[in-house]
């Protein structure tokens, strides 16, 4: 229990009894009859509390780690995809004889990841944005070569 004047309970008086049972079937209600971080229905808000993020994107401590690391393997994964289908669909580019494409659009990915690292606002999820992307490949590499080796070394 905390002794802070603002949180401790206030004694219950005719018209809270009457809402014992309430009380008990809801459990953001204290005995004062005030509600501690009350829950509101959608819409029924003020427009600054419409505009604030919820408790996840707005304090969790996870939430921009995790979104950043996973926006990065995305970057990496579909937007170089896409490249390469586009490239081979609609241009009938051989992007296995020239790999110099993937590698100016990761460059590009990275420039604008850094210019996303200078902004103040966005510096902490563009770091672990940095992060997914350059670990993709890194992994990507890793089990591609792990998988040649022990094919190599099953097959003689």
């Amino acid at each position: 229990m905390s002794t802070d004047e603002g949180v401790r309970a206030q004694p219950a008086d005719d018209a809270d009894a009457a809402d014992e049972g309430e009380a008990a079937a809801d459990p953001y209600r204290r005995r004062g009859g005030a509600r501690r971080g009350s829950r509101r229905e959608p819409g029924t808000g003020t427009s600054a509390e419409a505009a604030q993020p919820r408790f996840w994107h707005r304090d969790h401590p996870v939430f921009t780690p995790l979104a950043g690391f996973f926006t990065g393997v995305l970057l990496v994964v579909v937007v170089l995809g896409l490249l390469g289908a586009l490239l081979d669909l609609v241009l009938g580019y051989d992007v296995g004889a020239h790999p110099w494409v993937f590698l100016v659009a990761l460059g590009v990915l990275l420039a604008a990841n850094l210019v996303l690292v200078v902004a103040g606002g966005t510096r902490r999820f563009a770091r672990y944005m940095l992060f997914g992307v350059l670990t993709t490949p890194a992994v990507v590499v890793a089990v591609g070569a792990l998988t040649l080796s022990l094919l190599i070394k099953n097959d003689g």
